[in-house]
């Protein structure tokens, strides 16, 4: 006991000093100590140096989320180093994992809703049958029991969605120069790789079994999302439609995960994918079962309490996992079937591609990315959910890792229906459904936005890919087909199951319209009613979104380029700098003149590939024929209040009248519509000098009216003179008045007055206190500056007049 106690004080003291350097000599120190020391006193120290890289239980931790490569290169590599694949952190939790005996405690409540809610309905996922601690009643403890190497990585995944940080996790600008998203890809390279063999767990006893499982624990229905794949004898997608479901292969991986704490630690068949599907596994887990689409079961207060809302950097992450998904599923290598009544044993890496997708990741996808389309923000940030999506419906495109795909210029580009219409039937739901979620968010944006017109021109093109709306048609036929009866009576068990004359050894029969029903009922909730892609509902909202497209088409005619002279004369000149001239928008948004001019060509192509997809007449020739017309350019006319109606309380808006407010059509002439002489005092005035100003010029205008009335509206050089001095009568506002306002907008509308707030301004006071400086320089007496000042006015009242003869005459006779 002495010599573990001495043991354990100093490696305590070695990693307390340790923690205490910078980063990258804390890493250097870490790594002696895990190369030094044996399990026992590694043990000690493996859940506080977790917490302090994460910044777990009051830990600053280590800038996971905000180490730059080209910023803090000396820190972003010293701890790249320490964490990837084969550095000291791997090489501790494998010391770790070699005694089956040492486990860590993770809380359960910070497991996502959706596994928490069925933890405690008693259904347990497979996934967690070997984690989870019996009380002495039956009841599960408050933690999971995990080994060395699921800790890290429930602690990794966690790290995105903690409360701390989920919402700060929003400053990736460029994730591949972060260090988070840089360990990721290194992970997903090193236990999914898309070539070579998987990782091997090196010199342990049996990972996968736990010396807490339970044996009553009751898993999951069969049925559920954890057990389902879908495999092909010569590849993932490249066959003719079969069910995943019911197949003698479906629960291969769910068998290996239930393998008892007995095996021996030589079966190589059982260890070599353990690693892959475990991180696979937790990274699902926490990042895509966040939420759950059936939530009948709990009121509406209980849901926006529990709904989670991924940051902007979530969604960047998930978006990489789908891609390097779909480059690990499009390794798998085809393999020939000889006979129908023998299947190829396959290696364990490629029974993972191919049951990778349907298994682990296609149901809790679907859900992040519904629940994303029904509650995202309406702004342009949604590119990021979108982008996702497609990415998910285009697997051709990530086929191979080394070359880089350019979108249009690369045959991956080409969607092949007899390689891909297979991955479209599984996977249907992605592309209708979702497609009609997306369509509800876009009749409520404004697509005169480059950045909302952008996003709709995306989806558009992708969609107008050749063959792509073929063969989801083609699928939506299959669906809404009548399921066909095998047998009408079930006889001597299995026979049923194949028709008549049906060999025992041969494939079940399969129906299409079958399998792609139970697809929706296991993708979407309970009570989904599906409404076809290509039906008449669907049709008729596309032919009111290409009406909103022209209509967005005419008011983007109405923006006004930027000016762009100053900028074009500063390059000449080599100061142009980094900016370009905006034009404001609305909501806040300014655009410059390039994405002004790729609005229109995102809307044009926008209408184009959308009456290709569904086969509609392009409307386009009548936007020219509108603008043409008198009523289309007063529609344009943005200088126009909107269409109202005169109501009781004053005017009301009409249905057009909404519409053109809402697109940004029309816009009211919001502004000061009362005596100017009782305006909001400005930032730039004196307050006790504008009300000391207003009332000395309320007193001259009411002692004084007559006379200046009857100067204002002479015909001589006396009354033009003083049209210069004397503040115009105001004009009536285009609103109704209150009648407090009515009564003095009827004492002053029809009277010129003295005006002397302009006094009040720090400016001009600047310039009254410049003057009297120059006085004072010069030797000029109060008396004579006051003369000069009086010389002055009357100098500038005459220029005037000469300047606006022209102009005053048919003015004057109007008032």
């Amino acid at each position: 006991m002495a010599v573990t106690s001495g043991g354990f004080s100093s490696i305590q003291t070695k990693f307390n000093a340790a923690l205490a350097q910078n980063l990258p000599q804390r890493c250097t120190e870490l790594a002696k100590i895990i190369d030094e020391h044996h399990t026992k006193d590694l043990h000690s120290i493996y859940t506080t140096l977790l917490e302090n890289i994460f910044g777990f239980n009051y830990y600053t931790g280590w800038g996971l989320k905000t180490l730059n490569r080209k910023t803090q290169p000396m820190e972003f590599n010293a701890v790249k180093a320490f964490l990837c694949p084969g550095g000291p952190m791997f090489r501790l939790f494998y010391k770790l994992q070699s005694d089956a005996f040492i486990r860590y405690e993770f809380p359960l409540s910070c497991l996502p809703i959706p596994t928490r809610l069925a933890l405690q309905e008693g259904a347990v996922p497979v996934f967690y049958s070997n984690k989870l601690q019996i009380l002495q009643h039956g009841r599960p403890a408050n933690f999971l029991s995990l080994n060395a190497f699921e800790f890290f990585f429930f602690q990794f995944v966690y790290f995105m969605v903690h409360p701390q940080n989920h919402k700060v996790m929003n400053n990736w600008v460029l994730p591949a120069d972060m260090l988070y998203p840089c360990l990721l890809e290194d992970y997903l390279n090193h236990f999914l790789p898309v070539e070579g063999e998987a990782p091997a767990l090196p010199n342990t006893s049996s990972p996968i079994g736990s010396p807490h499982s339970p044996s009553h624990i009751r898993p999951q229905s069969p049925a559920g999302s954890y057990h389902q794949t879908l495999s092909s004898p010569a590849g993932p997608y490249h066959q003719t439609l079969s069910s995943p479901y019911g197949s003698p292969q479906a629960n291969i991986l769910v068998r290996r995960a239930l393998i008892s704490p007995g095996v021996p630690a030589g079966d190589t068949g059982v260890h070599e994918c353990w690693l892959s599907e475990s991180f696979l596994q937790i990274v699902v887990e926490f990042w895509l079962n966040q939420n759950s689409l059936d939530v009948t079961y709990r009121d509406l207060a209980q849901q926006l309490k529990d709904s989670f809302m991924p940051s902007k950097d979530h969604v960047r992450i998930v978006r990489m996992l789908v891609k390097h998904v779909h480059y690990f599923s499009n390794s798998a290598r085809e393999v020939s079937v000889s006979s129908p009544y023998h299947s190829p044993a396959l290696p364990p890496i490629e029974e993972l591609k191919r049951a990778i997708i349907p298994q682990f990741v296609q149901k809790k996808l679907y859900a992040f990315l519904r629940h994303g389309f029904d509650h995202w923000p309406l702004d342009h940030t949604f590119r990021l959910m979108l982008e996702t999506w497609l990415s998910y419906i285009q697997p051709w495109r990530y086929s191979d890792p080394t070359r880089p795909n350019i979108p249009g210029r690369d045959a991956r580009d080409r969607m092949s229906p007899e390689k891909w219409a297979q991955f479209v039937a599984d996977n249907l739901l992605f592309y209708t459904n979702l497609f009609h979620v997306f369509l509800t968010r876009v009749f409520r944006l404004d697509l005169s936005s480059p950045r909302n017109a952008y996003m709709l021109f995306r989806v558009a093109k992708v969609y107008g890919q050749p063959n792509l709306a073929q063969v989801i048609e083609d699928c939506e036929r299959d669906l809404c087909e009548p399921v066909q009866r095998m047998a009408p009576v079930r006889r001597h068990g299995r026979d049923g199951l194949y028709g008549d004359g049906a060999s025992f050894l041969s494939p079940p029969a399969t129906n299409p319209a079958a399998i792609l029903r139970m697809q929706c009922l296991e993708l979407e909730s309970s009570g989904f009613e599906y409404r076809p892609m290509f039906g008449d509902h669907t049709k008729a909202a596309i032919t009111q979104l290409l009406q909103i497209l022209i209509q967005a088409r005419r008011t983007a005619q109405t923006f006004t380029p930027p000016d762009d002279t100053s900028s074009s004369l500063l390059a000449w000149m080599g100061l142009s700098g980094q900016t370009e001239p905006t034009t404001p928008m609305g909501e806040g948004e300014e655009f410059g003149g390039a994405d002004l001019r790729k609005l229109d060509v995102h809307l044009e192509q926008s209408i184009h590939f959308l009456c290709m997809i569904f086969t509609l007449d392009p409307p386009a020739t009548q936007t020219e024929a509108h603008l043409s017309t008198p009523g289309g350019r007063m529609e344009a006319d943005r200088t126009l209040p909107p269409d109202c109606t005169e109501g009781e309380a004053g005017q009301v808006l009409t249905p057009r009248g909404r519409y053109q407010m809402m697109n940004g059509l029309r816009r009211f002439d919001i502004g000061y519509h009362g005596d100017p002489e009782l305006q909001p005092i400005r930032s730039f005035e004196n307050p006790t000098l504008v009300r000391a100003l207003y009332k000395l010029s309320t007193l001259i205008n009411q002692r004084f009216s007559d006379h200046l009335q009857a100067v204002y509206h002479r015909e001589d050089l006396i009354g033009r003179l003083a049209y210069q001095y004397l503040s115009p009568p105001y004009p009536s506002p285009p609103t109704r008045l209150s009648p407090i306002q009515a009564q003095r907008h009827t004492h002053y509308s029809s009277q010129p007055r003295i005006s002397l707030r302009f006094l009040a301004s720090y400016q001009n006071l600047g310039y009254l206190l410049a003057l009297l400086f120059l006085g004072y320089m010069f030797s000029v007496g109060p008396v004579k500056l006051v003369l000069f000042f009086l010389l002055g006015l009357v100098a500038y009242g005459i220029v005037m007049v000469v300047v606006t003869y022209d102009r005053w005459k048919p003015l004057r006779h109007t008032e």
